[in-house]
Formats: structure tokens, sequence, C-alpha cells
């Protein structure tokens, strides 16, 4: 296995794609390939320039070339990466025909493209091609570091939450045959795909391998190719190929410009957030507006004040830092409304859906029978315990807590194994937020014995949350045994996505009394880790303070195991949280805190163009930096054509200097004219939010 960078400053970008195909060998890697071949390019494009996105005029060329060598179906691939419904013309085929795809090459070869969401499971298109290229651009990320071939993965995962796992589940599920790096004309800079700025580079890297192609990617960067957390999980399970080769030179690019560490962290922060995550990523991105204008008012004045901040991030320290201020508040304001759900109203929580990421292929037959086993010792241990007040006992091990309780529910055996099926044990527990199941091998009555699962919990206790606790986050496989009078689920943990956990290990066991009823027990070994906030106290050196917290904790969660149990024998829903595709009021904390935000946006932006350089905004700006060109307050399309494009009047720069002054004018009396009915309606939505807020009804 190879990667070739092929770097040559006279050269066209067409001839270098042949030179750098010849040199990583693909000729001979596709040789006999009898199909479909499918291009999956970066379209992560919200401008027309070829440093946006995978060049157009690469990827026709490509197309061409291998017609000439025989090869002639081929078709492109439509997936993009970031979430951008906040945009007009953003449907499949629009946005490749807005950014320079002609759907003919120079040649004359008619080419089809596809739309390769995923739903459900990866588009078959793409899983039963017989070559899969993936066609990446080289530029920096606003909260990876870098996006390259492995982050150019992630528009093929069914979900793209979080993105480290779409990209997982593609090189796991349908990996590419082949994969380049559009680094011609790359995209660097410190506002990272929210501002790309065009930097000459002349270069293609090309691979057979994902990994080993961003590796070279990364080196010319000058970047640590485990910054970005995408690249570091695939690295982490996958590996570079062994006794791989590197051909050509891996020096960084001259005058190349990364993303800075802190912006790239609190970025990430705000990314991660239920509520504000998605919403805030249309303010920060740097749009043509002429192509894909905004779809609503909010967007469109936030996205005006905030987006100009990350173009001028490498130039203007006020800039830089009121980015990582703005990254820092919404991480914070989300961080506390979640918390307040967490504590108060559960049902508000967004329930999450979350693949497995561990290699289950690591775990033969023996790791799974063995788990009882492993267990046996701590169980013994905890029955010596006497019980506390509640009837639970618990005790520390090696900085874990062992606990177990049990209950006797007046049901017959028979009955209650009928209604509540043991393989979903850990899924009745208390606070259980979302994940997922695989079952890993059956017995000869077809009922699972080896299992894996994900499971997804709030912060124990739930005022972690408060102090930036993560929700824990843990990968288990698991032995269920069946006997005469007994079910039994034993797990152990094998791993922590975000670190929450170190062991989370355990048993439930469904069990008949004498009298023919049900008892559940219940044991578990667990240590969870402690958010940032709260590591500078060492809890065990106050007992005093640290056992009732976890005989409070502990009495809590195995009631409301129970009371889960029992609605489950009973047939009713006993989550928290709702699904995502339903509405909730939460919604209202977010709109309410966006018609604020807009509100403020606006005014700042009105007094920086009525010339007040000594105003916040010139300050934020710089006396003579401008805002985002064209940021026209929510642009009405002038017409809607057969195909579906939205066409808007754009504003020639020489009409638009010309008018300056009467602009400005008219923009003075239009504020003034209309602040009194602005005001008057941020009242009414105000009031409405706060409303809905204190009568949400139905969740």
């Amino acid at each position: 296995m190879q990667v070739s960078a092929v770097q040559r400053a006279g050269a066209t970008a067409t001839a270098l794609l042949e030179e750098t195909l010849e040199s990583a060998g693909f000729w001979r890697l596709i040789a006999g390939s009898a199909g479909r071949i499918v291009i999956k390019p970066d379209l992560d494009f919200y401008a027309a320039d070829p440093h946006c996105g995978t060049d157009p005029a690469l990827v026709e060329h490509l197309i061409d070339v291998l017609h000439d060598r025989g090869y002639t179906d081929v078709v492109v691939g439509e997936a993009r990466n970031e979430t951008d419904d906040w945009l007009h013309n953003r449907d499949p085929m629009m946005v490749p025909h807005l950014v320079g795809y002609r759907f003919v090459t120079p040649k004359g070869r008619p080419y089809e493209v596809i739309d390769l969401r995923g739903v459900g499971e990866i588009h078959e298109c793409w899983r039963e091609a017989a070559v899969r290229i993936n066609f990446a651009k080289n530029r920096t990320h606003e909260d990876c570091h870098y996006a390259l071939c492995v982050h150019n993965l992630a528009g093929l995962a069914p979900s793209r939450e979080p993105v480290e796992e779409a990209c997982m589940h593609v090189l796991r599920e349908a990996p590419p045959h082949f994969n380049l790096i559009d680094a011609f004309v790359s995209a660097h800079g410190g506002g990272g795909h929210r501002a790309p700025r065009p930097l000459a580079t002349h270069t293609l890297i090309a691979s057979a391998d994902a990994l080993l192609a961003d590796w070279a990617g990364a080196a010319r960067m000058a970047i640590d190719p485990y910054a970005s957390p995408v690249n570091a999980a695939a690295l982490r399970g996958f590996g570079l190929p062994p006794g791989h080769q590197i051909e050509g030179d891996l020096s960084p690019y001259p005058l190349w410009r990364n993303v800075h560490p802190l912006l790239a962290r609190t970025a990430r922060q705000r990314r991660r957030c239920t509520g504000a995550g998605t919403l805030s990523a249309a303010w920060f991105q740097t749009v043509d507006r002429e192509r894909f204008a905004m779809r609503d008012f909010y967007t469109d004045r936030l996205n005006a004040f905030v987006a100009p901040l990350m173009s001028r991030v490498d130039d203007n320290p006020r800039s830089f830092w009121l980015a990582v201020a703005l990254n820092v508040l919404l991480a914070r304001i989300d961080g506390l409304i979640q918390a307040q759900h967490t504590l108060f109203s559960k049902d508000r929580l967004r329930r999450r859906a979350a693949s497995l990421v561990v290699d289950l292929d690591a775990f033969p037959p023996q790791a799974y029978d063995g788990i009882a086993a492993g267990l046996a010792p701590y169980e013994q241990l905890l029955r010596h315990v006497p019980p506390n007040e509640a009837g639970l006992r618990w005790r520390h091990v090696d900085g874990a807590v062992l606990f177990g309780g049990e209950h006797v529910f007046p049901i017959a055996y028979e009955q209650f194994t009928r209604r509540v099926d043991i393989t979903r044990a850990i899924q009745y527990m208390n606070d259980y937020i979302g994940g997922a199941t695989v079952a890993v091998r059956r017995d000869g009555r077809h009922r699972i014995v080896h299992q894996a699962e994900r499971n997804l919990y709030l912060q124990q206790p739930n005022w972690m949350a408060l102090f930036g606790g993560e929700v824990i986050d843990v990968e288990k496989i698991e032995r269920v045994s069946y006997g005469p009078g007994r079910r039994a689920i034993h797990w152990r943990t094998v791993a922590s996505p975000n670190g929450s956990a170190s062991v989370d290990d355990g048993c439930v066991a469904f069990e008949r009394t004498l009298e023919g009823q049900t008892r559940v027990r219940v044991f578990a070994r667990q240590q969870f880790t402690l958010p940032a906030a709260l590591k500078v106290l060492d809890f065990d050196l106050a007992p005093g303070v640290r056992d009732p917290i976890i005989e409070s904790a502990y009495a809590t969660f195995f009631a409301g195991t129970m009371a889960n149990l029992q609605a489950a024998y009973d047939g009713r829903d006993f989550r928290i949280g709702h699904d995502a595709q339903e509405e909730s009021p939460q919604r209202a904390v977010p709109r309410f805190l966006a018609t604020a935000a807009a509100a403020v946006a606006e005014l700042l932006r009105q007094r920086h163009n009525s010339g007040n350089v000594g105003d916040i905004a010139a300050w934020v700006f710089g006396s003579g930096a401008g805002l985002a060109s064209g940021a026209p307050a929510g642009p009405t399309p002038v017409d809607i054509d057969a195909q579906g494009f939205r066409h808007f009047a754009a504003t020639g720069a020489a009409d638009e200097a010309a008018g300056r002054e009467d602009q400005l004018l008219a923009g003075v009396a239009a504020l003034a004219r209309d602040a009194p009915d602005f005001v008057r309606g941020l009242a009414d939505a105000v009031h409405r939010d706060l409303d809905r807020l204190a009568n949400p009804g139905p969740a």
C-alpha cells in the first residue's frame, strides 16, 4: 500500500491528476473491474470557487480519462457532509449545477449525478459499486482542524451525528477503493471551512487507503494527524496499513495557516450542543448569497454579523477572540438549558441514537462467556455488606463503587419474563437516553446469548450536568444465560467513547421465588469520570459528604429502574426524552434566544453601516472593515423556474457604490420608522415563547 503526493508548480490541474493516478497505481488497482464506478467529491460548497470544494473540472477530467480507458459507466455521487437546510437552492441536484458541474465532460461524455444520502443504511449505489472513488478537498476545518478523505465520507452515512461515528460506519461497511485529495488550489485559514481562503499549492495526493492519504495530507499541513477527532477515531480503530510506502514530498506548504487550537476546541464544544449546535453553524458560515440565500430572517441577520468574524480571525485579534467568546457563550447557554431539562423536565431531552464504535471481531466467544466469572469476586464481596435503610448494599473497591439491590414483584415469573425481555435489561434502567444493540450469537432456540450494546445515560447524579458533566457513554459486551427459574445478563465495559466511565460492569437477573413470584437482582461495579470543575476536589477525603451523595444517587437509580420494569410489564411507555423528529416545547428557548440575538446583531450592523466608527461593531470589525458583501435581510426570490431553482436579484458593486449614501439614509429612516413595531413584535414573540414554556402542553 502506498500514498503518492505529486506536486508540480508549472503543471495544469488535469495533467497533475493523470500523473497522480499513474504514480499511485490507480489503473493497476481497478484493472479488470466490471460495473459502475462512483465518484464522491466534496460538495460542501457555499460559493462557486474552486477552493471551496473538489474542483468540478478535475472530477469531469477524471470521468474523461476513465472513459478513455474503457470504463464508461461512471456517475458522480452527491452527499454533502454538512447540514445546510438553512439555505435555499441546496437540493441534491442544484448544488452541483450552481458550483460548476456541467453534467457533460469537456470531451462530450454525459454523466449522471446521483443522490447518495443514505436512509437507514448506506446507499446501495455506493455500497454495490465496482469501484468507489473518494475525491476530497484539501481544506482546514473549523472544529476538526482539517477535513480530507475520511471526513468526506460523512455524507454517505445514514446518520451524521456525531461525524466521527458516521465516518467510522462507512469505513467499516463500505470503504472507498481509491482516494484522492484535490490540493491544486487549497482552502486554508484560521476560519476553516466557515471562511476558506484560497492558496495555490499545486498538489494532488492519492492512495487506496483513506487514512494513509489523510496522513500525508495532514503532514503537508504541518498538523498532527490525530488533531482531527474524526481521523483520530479512525486511526485508533483501524490504523495505517502495514508496510505502507510514501512517494513524494511531505514537507509543509509555504504560507499555510491552520485553525488555532483554541478556536477549534471551542467550536467543537459549540457543535456538540444539542440545541444551538445545529442552529449556530448557519451563523458562522460565509455564503455566496446570490446562489444560496438564507431561508429565514433570524439566520440571515445573525449570519450577516457573525460570518465576517470568521473571515478575519487570521488578521484581526478582536475578531478571533469574539469568535472564541461566541463559541463558549453558545456552548454554556445550551449546557444550562440541557442541565435544566436533565434536572426538571427530562421529557424535553432528545433521545440519542449512537452506533457501536468498537470492533466486535476483536472479542472471541470466550470473552463473552468469561464475564460472569470475572464479576463473581465482586458480587461475593458485596454480599457480606449489611444493607442500608433502603435495603441496598454498596461499598468502594479500587476507586469504583460496588452496588447491589433486589426487589420482588408480585407477578408470576412466567408472565413477567414473557413481557419483560432480559436482553433489554440495561435499556430499562433509570435515565437511559439512547444507544444501540447488536445481537452477536444465538442459541439453538434463536435466543440471544452474546450481545453488544452502546448505552447512553444521563449524568449520575443528574446535578453533575450543572458542572459540565458528560452524558455517560459506554460500550459493553454481554452474556445472557437461561436456566430453570432464572434468566440473567452479565456485561463488561470495553470502551467509553467520551471518556465518561472507567468501569461500568454489572448483572441483572430475573429469578422465580418459592412462591412463584419474580425477584429482580441488580449488581453493578461503576466508576464514572468527574467533570473538570469537580476534579480539583478529592471527595474521598470527605466521606461524610461523599457517602450520602452515593447513597442518594443509587437509591434514586434503583427505584427508577424498578418503576421502569413495572411499566415495561404493564406495556406503558417508560423511556425519558422524545425522538429527534418530534416537536418539543424546548424549541421555544432557542427561538427566543435567536430572536434576541438577531435584534442585537441587526442593531450593531446598522450602527456600523451608519459610519459610527467608535461603536461596538466598529471595534469588532475594525474601522476599515466592512461586513460580508451582499448581506440583504431575508431576500425574496424574484422567480422560481421549472427545475425548482430560486433566482434572486443581484446588486452590482458599481450600483452599490453609487447609491451608498441614498441607501444609508433610507436604512436609517427605515430603522427609525420601524423601531416601535420591531420592539412590539419582539415583545409579543417573547410573551408567546414564555407562555409556551409555562404551559408547554403535550411534549
